[in-house]
């Protein structure tokens, strides 16, 4: 089911007064996408889920980040991969890989690609040349086996961003929290964001998406 993620084009830079193009949506309920859509679409849950991602840099158990319902269920995992830096697992709740985030320099910057347990790279996250942080991301949809493109709509590292299917629907709402969060193993002071995932949508893929999206903040 198709190759590695084709490489594309860089965005050529855009005006100010096209900034109200990248402001994101106001928060709504987000529609059923079927069929499902992702690298892992028996992660997409029918009546969707809002996650809580949180970064946990400091922290001897090996997770990197959690992420969990906002009901409290761990529905996945995600930790340094054996100590290489800036390469990170994603797993299921039991540990079992899914998708290799790992950094990769290009000749005039850095992008973010994912692997799937044999090696191959069904994830590519890169940031554009433009205002108003705009990045994108394209995937491998395994039930088709093509290629697909997710476009980052608003600041996913000030206040808030839609994930848009290119010429389709919002699939996720993704928020940045500053305030405190309870539950266990959440701490104040982290980023953390709580991420609307649309019905039908791979939780594997909008975290891996998410994690990129941090770790080129911190790059």
């Amino acid at each position: 089911m198709g190759g590695d993620i084709p490489p594309g084009p860089w965005a050529v830079p855009f005006s100010v007064a096209a900034m109200a193009l990248h402001k994101p949506s106001l928060p709504q309920k987000l529609q059923p996408v079927n069929p499902p859509i992702g690298v892992y679409p028996e992660f997409a849950g029918e009546n969707g889920a809002t996650l809580i991602l949180q970064e946990r840099p400091f922290d001897f158990d090996g997770e990197d980040y959690i992420v969990r319902t906002t009901d409290g269920i761990d529905v996945l995992r995600c930790k340094n991969a054996g100590g290489s830096k800036g390469k990170k697992v994603i797993t299921d709740p039991n540990g079992v890989p899914l998708i290799t985030v790992k950094n990769k320099m290009l000749a005039i910057s850095k992008s973010f690609i994912g692997e799937d347990p044999d090696g191959k790279e069904v994830l590519k996250v890169k940031k554009k040349f433009a205002l108003g942080n705009a990045a994108e991301a394209v995937y491998l949809n395994t039930p088709t086996g093509t290629h697909s493109t997710v476009d980052l709509k608003g600041d996913f590292w000030v206040g808030a961003a839609d994930l848009i299917v290119r010429s389709g629907p919002i699939i996720a709402q993704l928020s940045r929290r500053t305030g405190s969060l309870t539950g266990k193993g959440l701490k104040d002071g982290r980023e953390t964001y709580l991420v609307s995932v649309a019905p039908g949508v791979d939780l594997a893929l909008i975290t891996a998406i998410c994690i990129c999206f941090e770790e080129a903040k911190d790059s």
